[in-house]
Parts: C-alpha cells; sequence; structure tokens
C-alpha cells in the first residue's frame, strides 16, 4: 500500500506540471495575440504600409484661366459660311505654364489662326465637331508649351464664344 501514495503523488505532480505547461502557454499565445491587435490598429498593418508606400499623387495649385483675345478668321474658302469668331480660355495649374502662356501668346495665336482656317463650318455645327477642334486646340497650346516652354501641363481649353456666319 505503500506504493500508492507515491503513485499518486507522482500523478499529482505530473499533472500539476501539465497545468503549468498548459497556463504558460496559454499566457503567450494571450501576449501574441493582445501585440498583434494592437499593432493592426495603430496600423502596423503591411498592407497600410504598401499603400502608404505608393507615390501619391501630385497636388494641383489653385486654378489659372488665361484669355485669348477672340479669333476672327476666315473658314475653308469652299466652305459656304464666312468665317468664325470664337473665344478661347485656357486653363492650368501650373504657375509656370500661365507664365509660358503669356509669353508665347503670338505664336499660340498664330498656330490657332492656321488651325482655325483649315476647319469647315459643317464639322463645326456638331457638338462632336467643336469637341474635336478643341482637342487640336489644346494639343496645338501643349505643342508650344512643349516646345518653347517649361513643358508643364496645359489641364483643358474652354470655347467661351463660338460664332459661325
Amino acid at each position: 500500500m505503500a506504493d500508492k501514495p507515491k503513485a499518486e503523488e507522482a500523478e499529482q505532480a505530473s499533472g500539476g506540471k501539465k497545468k503549468l505547461i498548459l497556463i504558460i502557454v496559454g499566457a503567450v499565445l494571450l501576449v501574441g495575440i493582445s501585440v498583434g491587435v494592437t499593432l493592426m490598429l495603430l496600423g502596423g498593418d503591411s498592407s497600410d504600409q504598401a499603400v502608404a508606400e505608393e507615390p501619391a499623387e501630385p497636388v494641383k495649385g489653385d486654378p489659372s484661366y488665361v484669355e485669348l483675345k477672340p479669333f476672327t478668321v476666315n473658314l475653308a474658302p469652299e466652305d459656304p459660311v464666312g468665317f468664325l469668331q470664337v473665344q478661347i480660355h485656357v486653363l492650368t495649374y501650373a504657375d509656370d505654364v500661365t507664365a509660358d502662356l503669356e509669353k508665347h501668346k503670338p505664336l499660340i495665336r498664330n498656330n490657332l489662326t492656321l488651325l482655325f482656317g483649315q476647319q469647315k463650318s459643317i464639322d463645326l455645327r456638331s457638338p462632336q465637331g467643336k469637341q474635336a477642334l478643341q482637342k487640336k486646340v489644346l494639343e496645338s497650346i501643349q505643342e508650344v508649351i512643349n516646345k518653347y516652354g517649361s513643358g508643364g501641363e496645359v489641364d483643358n481649353v474652354f470655347f467661351t464664344n463660338f460664332v459661325m456666319q
């Protein structure tokens, strides 16, 4: 019978060791989970870091509208309509482009006068024709800025007056 109490003591000792191991493992898991949740809540998530490392879009400044005096040009000779009168405002967000537009107005006006003189009234009567001309005007102005100016971006052009007779 003396063997029974020793066996019970050995069993209790091994049971106590198992409980101690379970407590330690549980504590380690609890600390690990709390650290992970804390990092996630404080922005330590790797997907947030990847987004933060991407370059941000450049911030645009205040818009500048540069007015070009009205153009009055004869349309293509075979056209029944005699002339086109159009006034344009150029939009940019870059101060250097605004300065370039002012500096190179004579060249821009020359190029646009030649462009307008090639147009046919039948094409300009539809909204699609006006939009196509608007795109050509933007490209013409951007070409001058790229070649002789800072190379900045001309964002858009607007026809603020458009008359054909």
